[in-house]
């Protein structure tokens, strides 16, 4: 392999295990891993490096990811109220319907009373 080739596979393979954890490198730097001998060389300069990148990299994907899971919890409790909210409207339309039944069947029953109570027995 020529020489830039060879400094484009390792940059293209420093790029690719430079995401990787630890132990995920320590197994590609293994010489019986079955990998070429550039990509366990990467690894082993990769685990040989000072990995503050990645680690500052890690991190903020897990602050990423609380927030996300914040902005979820927010976003349930707006819900909640919001089909409490809900709930609240329905029981009140059928309470007023009940109320409104009620006095029509109050209505309806003297109506009836005092059309059976005019006629002629």
């Amino acid at each position: 392999m020529s020489q830039s080739n060879q400094s484009n596979e390792y940059s293209r393979l420093f790029e690719k295990y430079n995401k990787m954890s630890n132990e995920e490198l320590s197994e590609i730097a293994k010489p019986e891993s079955g990998y070429t001998e550039l990509a366990v060389k990467v690894a082993s300069d990769i685990l040989k490096s000072d990995r503050t990148e990645y680690y500052k990299n890690l991190k903020h994907e897990q602050q990423i990811a609380e927030q996300k899971q914040q902005i979820d919890k927010d976003e349930i409790l707006i819900n909640m109220g919001r089909d409490i909210h809900s709930i609240k409207n329905m029981l009140l339309f059928f309470v007023i319907l009940t109320v409104l039944g009620i006095i029509y069947a109050y209505y309806l029953g003297n109506e009836i009373q005092s059309y059976l109570g005019s006629l002629p027995f």
